[in-house]
């Protein structure tokens, strides 16, 4: 090869590195500075579903809290709900708590179930044509305690199906 040709070949390489550097810095500037998005727990339920963003969420001291509305999903009497958790929520000890109602009676029923870190990553809450589903809950437990030693929520994702 020629000198004139190997000094063009190297000026492309050259040219071609920064450009890639430079895409490589600009990406890496736009991902950095992107605002940190909340965890989200997905719903599905009689062919539809829905995307559940935090009832509300702090940090682990109950300080900085976000506050969304409550998720909606109809669920009718007698069909299941199914939630998918992402591994934000799944892989931290979680609660579970669904509400069960009887809408003529104005009754309610409360269950509800801790989960370890890491034990499951989506839950099908069980319904029956006689009871309707009310409502469901995930929480994450924080570090503060209420007077009953019990730990209270810094994140709760809110779902209504009725």
């Amino acid at each position: 090869m020629q000198a004139r040709t190997k000094k063009i070949i190297a000026l492309i390489a050259v040219v071609v590195l920064l450009a890639a550097g430079g895409l490589a810095a600009v990406v890496w500037k736009l991902v950095d500075s992107a605002e940190p998005q909340l965890p989200t727990i997905t719903a599905f339920a009689h062919g539809k579903s829905v995307t559940v963003e935090p009832t509300q969420h702090c940090n682990l001291y109950l300080e900085e809290c976000v506050e969304n509305p409550l998720g909606m999903l109809d669920v009718p009497a007698g069909f299941p709900l199914q939630l998918s958790l992402p591994s934000e929520i799944s892989d931290a000890p979680w609660r579970l708590i669904v509400v069960y109602g009887d809408p003529k009676t104005g009754q309610t029923f409360v269950d509800g179930r801790l989960f370890e870190p890491g034990e499951q990553r989506a839950v099908t809450v069980p319904s029956d044509p006689s009871i309707q589903l009310l409502g469901v809950e995930i929480q994450l437990p924080s570090a503060v305690q209420d007077e009953t030693g019990t730990a209270i929520a810094h994140a709760v994702w809110a779902l209504q199906t009725y």
